[in-house]
Protein backbone atom coordinates (compact mmCIF):
# COMPACT_ATOMS: atom_id res chain seq x y z
CA UNK A 1 0.00 0.00 0.00
CA UNK A 2 1.43 3.35 -0.64
CA UNK A 3 -0.52 6.21 1.62
CA UNK A 4 -1.76 8.94 -1.02
CA UNK A 5 -1.14 12.92 0.44
CA UNK A 6 -2.51 15.30 -1.59
CA UNK A 7 -3.76 18.86 -1.38
CA UNK A 8 -6.47 20.18 -3.90
CA UNK A 9 -7.38 23.92 -4.96
CA UNK A 10 -10.20 24.80 -7.21
CA UNK A 11 -9.60 26.99 -10.01
CA UNK A 12 -11.55 29.25 -11.85
CA UNK A 13 -11.66 28.09 -15.10
CA UNK A 14 -11.05 31.85 -16.85
CA UNK A 15 -7.59 31.50 -15.26
CA UNK A 16 -6.77 28.17 -16.36
CA UNK A 17 -4.97 29.55 -19.43
CA UNK A 18 -3.10 32.03 -17.47
CA UNK A 19 -1.99 29.40 -14.44
CA UNK A 20 -0.55 26.80 -17.70
CA UNK A 21 1.23 29.67 -18.76
CA UNK A 22 2.75 31.20 -16.18
CA UNK A 23 6.55 31.80 -15.13
CA UNK A 24 6.45 30.30 -12.31
CA UNK A 25 6.47 26.30 -13.14
CA UNK A 26 9.78 27.47 -15.47
CA UNK A 27 11.54 28.92 -12.22
CA UNK A 28 10.29 25.77 -9.97
CA UNK A 29 9.96 22.61 -12.37
CA UNK A 30 12.18 20.06 -13.23
CA UNK A 31 11.16 19.20 -16.71
CA UNK A 32 8.77 20.03 -19.28
CA UNK A 33 4.96 19.74 -18.80
CA UNK A 34 2.81 17.16 -20.56
CA UNK A 35 -0.51 17.34 -21.28
CA UNK A 36 -2.90 13.72 -21.83
CA UNK A 37 -6.34 12.73 -21.45
CA UNK A 38 -7.54 10.65 -18.54
CA UNK A 39 -11.11 8.48 -18.25
CA UNK A 40 -12.13 7.34 -15.43
CA UNK A 41 -15.00 4.75 -14.49
CA UNK A 42 -16.02 4.17 -11.01
CA UNK A 43 -17.75 0.96 -9.36
CA UNK A 44 -20.25 0.56 -6.76
CA UNK A 45 -23.12 -1.70 -6.08
CA UNK A 46 -26.66 -0.97 -6.80
CA UNK A 47 -26.90 0.46 -3.36
CA UNK A 48 -23.71 2.17 -3.42
CA UNK A 49 -22.00 0.37 -0.51
CA UNK A 50 -18.26 1.78 -1.30
CA UNK A 51 -20.01 4.78 -1.61
CA UNK A 52 -21.03 4.76 2.41
CA UNK A 53 -17.90 3.30 3.65
CA UNK A 54 -16.01 5.80 1.96
CA UNK A 55 -14.30 3.58 -1.18
CA UNK A 56 -13.85 4.47 -4.16
CA UNK A 57 -12.89 1.94 -7.49
CA UNK A 58 -12.01 2.69 -10.40
CA UNK A 59 -10.34 1.70 -13.47
CA UNK A 60 -8.32 4.37 -15.23
CA UNK A 61 -7.82 4.03 -19.01
CA UNK A 62 -4.70 6.89 -20.63
CA UNK A 63 -2.66 6.18 -23.57
CA UNK A 64 -4.47 3.15 -24.22
CA UNK A 65 -3.45 1.09 -20.59
CA UNK A 66 -5.77 0.06 -17.98
CA UNK A 67 -4.71 0.52 -14.27
CA UNK A 68 -7.21 -0.34 -11.15
CA UNK A 69 -6.93 1.69 -8.13
CA UNK A 70 -8.94 1.32 -4.77
CA UNK A 71 -8.89 4.40 -2.80
CA UNK A 72 -10.17 3.44 0.93
CA UNK A 73 -11.39 5.81 3.77
CA UNK A 74 -9.24 9.04 4.17
CA UNK A 75 -9.22 12.63 6.24
CA UNK A 76 -9.65 16.12 4.09
CA UNK A 77 -9.00 19.04 5.77
CA UNK A 78 -8.27 22.49 4.47
CA UNK A 79 -7.49 20.54 1.02
CA UNK A 80 -5.39 18.27 2.30
CA UNK A 81 -6.00 14.68 1.89
CA UNK A 82 -4.51 11.69 3.20
CA UNK A 83 -5.40 8.19 2.43
CA UNK A 84 -5.21 4.37 1.86
CA UNK A 85 -4.16 3.88 -2.25
CA UNK A 86 -3.49 0.63 -4.25
CA UNK A 87 -3.18 0.25 -8.17
CA UNK A 88 -2.87 -2.41 -10.58
CA UNK A 89 -2.26 -3.15 -14.25
CA UNK A 90 -4.83 -4.48 -16.25
CA UNK A 91 -5.33 -5.04 -19.61
CA UNK A 92 -9.30 -4.14 -20.41
CA UNK A 93 -11.94 -2.08 -18.82
CA UNK A 94 -13.31 -5.18 -16.50
CA UNK A 95 -12.22 -5.47 -12.83
CA UNK A 96 -9.56 -7.41 -11.62
CA UNK A 97 -11.31 -9.19 -8.17
CA UNK A 98 -8.06 -10.98 -7.36
CA UNK A 99 -5.61 -8.79 -6.00
CA UNK A 100 -8.38 -6.82 -4.35
CA UNK A 101 -9.31 -9.80 -1.91
CA UNK A 102 -6.29 -8.62 0.38
CA UNK A 103 -7.24 -5.29 0.73
CA UNK A 104 -10.96 -5.41 0.67
CA UNK A 105 -12.12 -3.27 3.44
CA UNK A 106 -13.78 -5.81 6.47
CA UNK A 107 -16.71 -3.84 6.17
CA UNK A 108 -17.38 -5.30 2.50
CA UNK A 109 -16.59 -8.30 2.87
CA UNK A 110 -20.06 -9.46 1.73
CA UNK A 111 -20.09 -7.25 -1.46
CA UNK A 112 -18.71 -9.72 -4.50
CA UNK A 113 -16.86 -7.47 -6.98
CA UNK A 114 -18.45 -9.53 -9.50
CA UNK A 115 -21.45 -7.79 -8.25
CA UNK A 116 -20.21 -4.27 -8.54
CA UNK A 117 -21.26 -2.35 -11.64
CA UNK A 118 -20.49 1.31 -13.44
CA UNK A 119 -22.14 4.14 -11.69
CA UNK A 120 -20.56 7.14 -13.12
CA UNK A 121 -17.49 8.51 -15.30
CA UNK A 122 -14.93 11.02 -14.75
CA UNK A 123 -13.30 12.42 -18.43
CA UNK A 124 -10.31 15.14 -18.18
CA UNK A 125 -7.19 16.70 -19.50
CA UNK A 126 -4.18 16.38 -16.95
CA UNK A 127 -1.30 19.39 -17.45
CA UNK A 128 1.33 18.09 -15.21
CA UNK A 129 4.66 19.59 -13.52
CA UNK A 130 7.19 18.18 -11.31
CA UNK A 131 8.51 20.55 -8.71
CA UNK A 132 11.69 20.68 -7.20
CA UNK A 133 10.85 22.32 -3.95
CA UNK A 134 13.79 23.31 -1.88
CA UNK A 135 12.11 25.09 1.79
CA UNK A 136 11.12 22.50 2.68
CA UNK A 137 12.54 20.25 0.81
CA UNK A 138 10.16 17.84 -1.29
CA UNK A 139 9.28 16.45 -4.90
CA UNK A 140 5.51 17.30 -6.14
CA UNK A 141 3.45 16.64 -9.01
CA UNK A 142 1.27 19.79 -9.87
CA UNK A 143 -1.44 18.39 -12.29
CA UNK A 144 -4.30 20.99 -13.69
CA UNK A 145 -7.17 18.85 -14.38
CA UNK A 146 -10.27 20.02 -16.48
CA UNK A 147 -12.79 18.68 -17.89
CA UNK A 148 -16.26 16.88 -16.17
CA UNK A 149 -17.56 14.32 -14.26
CA UNK A 150 -20.58 12.86 -15.74
CA UNK A 151 -23.54 10.36 -13.95
CA UNK A 152 -26.87 9.47 -15.81
CA UNK A 153 -27.05 12.30 -18.22
CA UNK A 154 -25.80 14.84 -15.47
CA UNK A 155 -22.59 16.66 -15.73
CA UNK A 156 -20.00 18.90 -13.66
CA UNK A 157 -17.40 20.56 -14.85
CA UNK A 158 -13.81 19.90 -13.34
CA UNK A 159 -11.24 22.61 -13.22
CA UNK A 160 -8.95 22.38 -9.78
CA UNK A 161 -5.16 21.81 -9.03
CA UNK A 162 -3.55 19.20 -7.52
CA UNK A 163 -0.80 18.88 -5.51
CA UNK A 164 0.61 15.40 -4.85
CA UNK A 165 3.87 15.25 -2.50
CA UNK A 166 5.84 12.49 -4.48
CA UNK A 167 8.97 12.40 -1.39
CA UNK A 168 9.79 14.98 1.15
CA UNK A 169 8.23 16.88 3.27
CA UNK A 170 4.50 17.45 2.95
CA UNK A 171 4.66 21.00 4.38
CA UNK A 172 6.10 21.85 0.64
CA UNK A 173 2.26 20.98 -0.57
CA UNK A 174 1.00 23.98 1.72
CA UNK A 175 3.98 26.09 1.25
CA UNK A 176 3.52 25.81 -2.84
CA UNK A 177 -0.44 26.20 -2.18
CA UNK A 178 0.73 30.14 -0.50
CA UNK A 179 2.77 30.90 -3.35
CA UNK A 180 0.10 30.32 -5.69
CA UNK A 181 -2.83 32.41 -4.56
CA UNK A 182 -0.91 35.37 -5.30
CA UNK A 183 -1.37 34.89 -8.41
CA UNK A 184 -4.72 33.31 -8.75
CA UNK A 185 -8.05 32.64 -7.02
CA UNK A 186 -7.20 29.26 -5.68
CA UNK A 187 -9.34 27.80 -3.05
CA UNK A 188 -9.21 24.58 -0.67
CA UNK A 189 -11.33 22.11 -2.27
CA UNK A 190 -12.20 18.92 0.39
CA UNK A 191 -14.37 17.00 -2.15
CA UNK A 192 -13.07 14.10 -4.48
CA UNK A 193 -14.08 14.22 -7.98
CA UNK A 194 -15.48 10.79 -7.01
CA UNK A 195 -17.55 12.23 -4.21
CA UNK A 196 -18.72 14.74 -6.75
CA UNK A 197 -19.68 12.02 -8.89
CA UNK A 198 -21.73 10.18 -5.85
CA UNK A 199 -23.22 13.58 -5.53
CA UNK A 200 -24.55 13.74 -9.07
CA UNK A 201 -26.26 10.14 -8.60
CA UNK A 202 -27.97 11.59 -5.09
CA UNK A 203 -29.13 14.64 -7.29
CA UNK A 204 -30.62 12.32 -9.95
CA UNK A 205 -32.80 10.16 -7.06
CA UNK A 206 -33.93 13.16 -5.44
Amino acid sequence: MSQETELKLSLPENQKESLKNHPFWQEHGAQLPETRHLGNTYFDTADLRLNQARVALRIRAVNGQFIQTLKTRGESINGLTRRGEWEWPLTSLVLDAAPLAAVWPDELKDVAVESLKPVFTTDFDRTRWILHWQNPSARVEVALDEGRVSARGRTRPICELELELLDGDERALAAIARELPSFFDLQPLDTSKAERGFELLATDSD
